[in-house]
């Protein structure tokens, strides 16, 4: 059964972390500690160099971040061999960047104490091993092996919200969350009633809303009240909203965001070529909202920003980064070109904006040595850093995460 934190305990620890955080500088040395073996900071493939911090270098024109007491991302990227986690705190991306195995499958979140953390199940060829690791403010990480919960790959392992991870089970998808008090994940008991392809944690304590396809690809949608220990609802299929797939190319299924106000906006493929958005507000969907793509775009990364927007960040096939933003009963704005040297084959993450930003993109440039770069999207600007970079490797994985300040 899940253990449910309560709001005081909550508050407690989310002080606790801002306090430390507002003591500690970003210039301390990195340290490895905690159970599970991982790689030191000591490894010969520490070094990171970033064209930006507080903002300056990089290249659009935005002013420099202002960032509140706390604030925080961390961008996680993993190759066949080899990964890399860089972490922004308070205005600052922090070098050098903290080493980590390979990974097969990987997602970052922030858990009930408001640390940063990064799941993954490592590249091995005998079996599916995970491990996690969190820091508070980048300067130090903790690493552990996970014991309690063991998603099947390749299926990819999401984050759900706040200390709530989301990955296959074989007959269903699983749900996990962090025990901070066993300080490992354990999956909720109750599968879900089909394969979810993306969920979302309401703000409204304990319930989760799980996306995926009908038979007929249709969008269907699932919720569970996880805290009251309840079953997930019977799938609600729409016959109206066909989602595309794909054919010799598949694409990215249908992805969720939940708002600052508990509304729900679902991303998904009509064609190559155009992507649809429906929204879910007072229990009722709103007919899907269409828009043609200037450019074509396989493998799409959404986000909600603090405003209650929606940021659906468009790598193309020809190697160019944009993003299009998607207001819930409005529409969709235009097209903002973000990198025309991004790469074309590699997954990006995208994350809600701290700092004053509406929304941080994490992707790979182009070429054999790829830069890891963050583009900060404000309005219709985007600034690109470059946080760090690869050797003779491709990161296959990518994933961001943030804090806000008053997080969790």
């Amino acid at each position: 059964m899940f253990q449910i934190v309560s709001a005081r305990r909550r508050a407690i620890a989310a002080g606790a972390i801002l306090s430390a955080l507002a003591a500690c500088g970003s210039e301390v040395d990195i340290e490895a500690t905690g159970a599970g073996g991982g790689g030191s900071a000591s490894s010969a493939d520490t070094s990171v160099s970033s064209s930006s911090t507080g903002g300056s270098g990089g290249s659009g024109g935005l002013p420099a971040p202002t960032c509140a007491p706390g604030e925080a991302a961390m961008v996680a990227a993993a190759g066949w061999q080899s990964g890399k986690v860089i972490v922004h705190h308070e205005g600052k991306w922090i070098t050098p960047s903290y080493p980590m195995q390979g990974a097969d499958r990987m997602t970052t979140y922030v858990d009930v104490y408001g640390h940063l953390g990064v799941y993954w199940i490592e590249t091995s060829t005998d079996s599916a091993l995970s491990h996690f690791m969190v820091t508070g403010d980048g300067t130090k990480f903790d690493l552990y092996d996970v014991q309690g919960w063991f998603p099947l790959v390749p299926s990819p392992v999401v984050t759900v919200g706040v200390s709530l991870l989301m990955g296959n089970a074989g007959e269903g998808s699983s749900l996990a969350h962090f025990d901070p008090d066993a300080y490992d994940w354990y999956p909720y008991p109750k599968l879900s009633p089909f394969e979810l392809t993306s969920a979302v944690r309401t703000y409204t304590e304990g319930s989760v809303l799980g996306v995926g396809l009908g038979t007929l690809n249709e969008l269907c949608d699932a919720q569970v009240f996880w805290s009251d220990g309840g079953g997930w609802t019977e799938p609600h299929c729409r016959a109206d909203v066909k989602v595309f797939m794909g054919n010799e190319i598949p694409v990215a299924p249908p992805q969720a965001v939940v708002l600052p106000n508990d509304d729900v906006v679902v991303v998904y493929h009509e064609t190559y070529a155009t992507i649809a958005a429906t929204w879910l507000h007072d229990g009722v969907w709103s007919p899907p909202e269409s828009i043609k793509l200037e450019i074509q775009s396989l493998e799409p990364a959404i986000t909600a920003t603090p405003a209650g927007d929606v940021i659906v960040a468009l790598p193309s096939t020809s190697g160019a980064l944009s993003a299009l933003r998607y207001v819930p009963g409005v529409g969709w704005g235009k097209l903002v070109t973000i990198d025309t040297t991004a790469s074309s084959t590699l997954s990006i993450g995208a994350a809600p904006g701290i700092c004053g930003d509406d929304a941080l993109i994490a992707y790979a440039g182009d070429g054999i040595d790829p830069e890891i770069r963050v583009a900060r999207i404000r309005g219709e600007t985007a600034e690109v850093t470059t946080v760090g970079s690869f050797t003779e490797e491709v990161p296959r994985q990518i994933s961001i995460t943030t804090r806000p300040s008053a997080s969790p």
